[in-house]
């Protein structure tokens, strides 16, 4: 069941980074209009940041059927879903300088609780 964990972690890992890189890849998509189908799609495929983000997405799934053959869908979708919210507030307030409400703030706390008692179940 341990090893249903950290392909559970490495999924959460995998999908939080991927919407992260989602959030950096839309600062570099540049103003579409006038340009051709061709013009187009060479600016997404050459975004870096898109392109290593589907790639993130993608292994995230794999990861996460890898966890689900060993973790019950009930416990390991609340975790790869909060774990990845929490993630992703962290790194925006951080790195991205996005704010949060301080009723943003205890919705945080209230899914890491949460996650804590899901933990606390298990062990």
């Amino acid at each position: 069941m341990a090893q249903g964990y950290l392909f559970l972690i490495i999924a959460l890992v995998f999908n939080a980074t991927a919407n992260i890189l989602m959030k950096l890849a839309s600062r570099r998509v540049p103003s579409m209009e006038g340009l051709s189908l061709f013009e187009k799609c060479l600016a997404l495929v050459t975004n870096y940041h898109l392109v290593l983000g589907l790639v993130l997405f993608a292994s995230n799934i794999l990861f996460y059927v890898l966890a689900l053959k060993r973790i019950n869908l009930s416990i390991a979708y609340p975790i790869m879903s909060s774990g990845g919210f929490l993630l992703i507030s962290v790194f925006s307030v951080y790195v991205l300088h996005e704010t949060l409400t301080a009723l943003q703030i205890g919705g945080i706390v209230l899914i890491a609780a949460g996650i804590a008692l899901l933990a606390y179940n298990i062990a």
